[in-house]
């Protein structure tokens, strides 16, 4: 396993955590997550020096990437939108705890 994986392993549940929370999507969390990852792997990281909280600004600024996007193609829906549910650890519906 390389550094950029094994880092990003390390904080994966976090940010998929905060992708969900900000998306509503299990889908396009792991998108995200994973776009975050291409991202980091690509990146100096010899210039980050707090790799968890570089990972979370990438996975917020993505989100908001996505919400203003998702905002142009929903603007006709009319309906409620609801966060999509998970299944916990625990076996509940909902978003992973947070640590």
């Amino acid at each position: 396993m390389t550094t950029a994986t094994a880092e990003v392993e390390a904080h994966r549940a976090r940010l998929f955590g905060l992708a969900y929370r900000m998306l509503g999507s299990a889908e396009e969390a792991e998108d995200t997550v994973q776009d975050a990852y291409l991202r980091f792997d690509g990146a100096g990281r010899d210039t980050i020096e707090y790799p968890a909280a570089w990972l979370a600004k990438v996975v917020t600024n993505l989100c908001l990437n996505r919400l203003t996007s998702a905002r142009a193609r929903r603007e006709r829906y009319v309906g409620p939108w609801l966060p999509e549910p998970v299944v916990t650890s625990d076996g509940t519906l909902g978003p992973p705890p947070l640590p």
